[in-house]
């Protein structure tokens, strides 16, 4: 109650629209179908002036997320995205820049190339004594962020982290244990882009998400965002603003930087980074052309997630896909950008899909029918 209340008075003190017509806008919110949370009328900026009627009827809420994921993206393909061994082993294939590989843990041997294949505890503490740093290491299976760490050096039994933490070896040995990450996976460290590394004063990884839709007619990138580290972090998450770091609406045509935020809610927008002061509105992204083709190129082989959410490293080599994601939080993208989600475009997209799906379990009744 304290949250909303707060949430209450800072959307009155700057847009001045008084709490009655922000109530009642929450109420009819509420009672959609699928319905916006109240939270969420926050979150995203439903709220402000700007939103007409006919704009808030495209937001949706965290309800109708997750069942667009469940209807777009069938299960037995998951495993080809939140796999990570897997994914990266499609990718390569392909010829897709990827990270490059150290070491794998799991209890198989499992491995992407020729990078060394570790099975046990005893295995990976041996690893840790050669000349393998610097490096990051994450779960085979898991998102946000979870499980991940950047490691610069070995300091005495402890490990030097990129955020300058120092851990020891119980807290580092803690993510192998956790089976359903299904092991881990040790990458050689990427670097950011120098143009923007000069604006984030950081060489630490700030990707572009984008969202894809798989529709009968290709790829098409709906949305995108980006996810800018800030002071000393590690990684770019944005968890809500927990972390500190930013997210940008990028416009998809120019990659132009559009609209900035360090946190979700009334008085989140930003204009500058919070570390460097430099001017974040209306940067243009370096080699976003050369990004938006690498996501088009490599979502065609995952037929069977119509919904992919791409993580994308631009490095002074170029773009690099650093992972696919499904069951992403689609929350995000309208609280960044101010617009809902659901508009006609998407609206289009969703009836091709439903559509090209009627077809195919047609084709599938009829085949059943005369054999």
């Amino acid at each position: 109650m304290d949250s909303l209340l707060e949430n209450i008075r800072a959307a009155r003190a700057e847009d001045g629209k008084s709490v009655p017509r922000q109530l009642l806008e929450m109420l009819k919110l509420r009672l959609c179908k699928p319905p916006v949370g109240i939270s969420e009328y926050f979150d995203y900026g439903i709220w402000h002036r700007s939103i007409t009627a006919d704009m808030r009827d495209e937001f949706i809420g965290w309800r109708q997320s997750a069942a667009l994921d469940r209807e777009l993206n069938d299960d037995t393909s998951r495993v080809l995205a939140n796999d990570k061994l897997l994914n990266y082993l499609v990718l390569r294939a392909n010829g897709y820049p990827i990270p490059s590989p150290l070491a794998s843990y799991s209890a198989g041997g499992r491995r992407i190339a020729d990078e060394k294949a570790l099975q046990t505890p005893d295995e990976v503490r041996s690893f840790l004594l050669g000349d393998v740093y610097p490096f990051y290491v994450k779960p085979i299976s898991a998102g946000y962020g979870r499980g991940v760490l950047g490691v610069t050096e070995r300091e005495g039994t402890g490990f030097r982290l990129y955020d300058g933490r120092l851990i020891g070896l119980d807290e580092f040995m803690a993510p192998f244990a956790f089976a359903p990450y299904g092991g881990m996976l040790f990458q050689q460290p990427l670097g950011a882009h120098p143009a923007i590394s000069e604006l984030t004063g950081t060489k630490a990884l700030s990707c572009v998400r984008f969202i894809c839709f798989v529709t009968p007619n290709g790829p098409v990138i709906h949305t995108a965002f980006w996810k800018i580290t800030t002071g000393r972090n590690m990684l770019d998450n944005f968890s809500h603003g927990d972390y500190g770091n930013c997210l940008g609406a990028i416009e998809v045509d120019s990659g132009k930087i559009v609209r900035v935020i360090s946190r979700m809610g009334p008085g989140g927008q930003v204009d500058r980074h919070p570390t460097t002061d430099k001017l974040l509105l209306g940067m243009t992204l370096p080699d976003w052309a050369r990004a938006v083709d690498l996501v088009h190129s490599a979502s065609k082989h995952f037929p069977g997630l119509r919904l992919q959410n791409w993580d994308v490293a631009l490095c002074p080599e170029g773009p690099v896909l650093l992972e696919l994601n499904t069951e992403s939080e689609l929350a995000i993208p309208q609280a960044i950008s101010g617009r809902g989600l659901m508009d006609q475009r998407l609206s289009q997209i969703l009836t091709d899909i439903a559509r090209d799906k009627a077809a195919y379990r047609a084709a599938i009744a009829q085949h059943d029918a005369v054999f």
